[in-house]
């Protein structure tokens, strides 16, 4: 029965084994009864006599199959695990400086630079000389009126108004509007006296009291113990409708001339 028990457990085992040779002196009778009366049988250690099995070589697992397990009382061979993917690029292993030293400066990969297209170069247009433009001739300014000159002794006669002018004095005319004009009474270059015959007149001009008599106003002022007659307006019925004498920005002894040639001054 022992021999039963033993072709029964290599039977379940998947595996055949072929009995040992005997060797010389033994009897394989002997050999199998003094097998454990176990169910299943151990496999005899190295140092016994029975020879272990040789275990038929197992063919590398395949994706999707299944792994034969290895028979009872053996010990699963390690499987064999796949060799991790290796990445094609080259890791690098940053060595750690030793203790109390700095890390040194780590260098960047350069950066590939990309070729600059040049810029098209363009180019400036020159500067040409300006051409010289033929200057106009400057436009000659008209020509000054005249000066009006001073009034004859017959001019002075058909003036709308009698004056009295002493020797060495003249009176010059001088356009004040379309229908109006202006005498000066000079001596030389300097005005004494104005006249204004025409039809609107700007009086008074100046401040002071205002006197009529003789047919016309007069504007008084007293200076000290003096009183001027500034300025005088006379009214007409015919052109020109109003007369109007002042004396000028004069001082001293021509003021006072001044203010007797207005005295004298009456309207034809």
């Amino acid at each position: 029965m022992p021999m039963i028990a033993l072709a029964a457990a290599l039977v379940f085992s998947g595996q055949t084994t072929t009995p040992p040779a005997q060797r010389p002196g033994s009897n394989l009778t002997r050999d199998l009864n003094s097998a454990p009366p176990s169910g299943l049988a151990t496999p005899p250690a190295a140092s016994t006599a029975v020879p272990t099995p040789t275990p038929t070589p197992t063919p590398a697992p395949t994706a999707g199959a299944t792994q034969a397990l290895p028979p009872i009382g053996q010990t699963p061979a390690a499987s064999p695990r796949p060799a991790p993917a290796t990445s094609s690029a080259p890791r690098t292993t940053q060595t750690l400086p030793p203790i109390g030293q700095s890390p040194a400066a780590t260098t960047r990969p350069t950066t590939a630079t990309r070729p600059q297209t040049p810029a098209p170069t363009t180019t400036a247009p020159q500067a040409t000389a300006p051409q010289p433009t033929p200057t106009a001739p400057a436009a000659t300014p008209p020509a000054a009126a005249p000066a009006p000159a001073a009034l004859d002794a017959a001019a002075i006669a058909s003036l709308p108004f009698s004056i009295q002018l002493p020797a060495g004095l003249t009176i010059t005319p001088a356009r004040a509007g379309a229908n109006a004009s202006i005498y000066r009474v000079q001596r030389g270059q300097q005005t004494l006296l104005m006249i204004y015959a025409g039809p609107s007149s700007q009086f008074p001009i100046y401040d002071g009291e205002t006197v009529r008599a003789g047919g016309r106003a007069s504007v008084v002022v007293t200076e000290g113990s003096r009183r001027l007659a500034m300025e005088h307006l006379f009214q007409r019925a015919a052109d020109p409708k109003e007369i109007h004498v002042w004396i000028a920005s004069v001082e001293g002894a021509d003021r006072d001339l001044a203010e007797r040639i207005g005295q004298s001054i009456d309207v034809k």
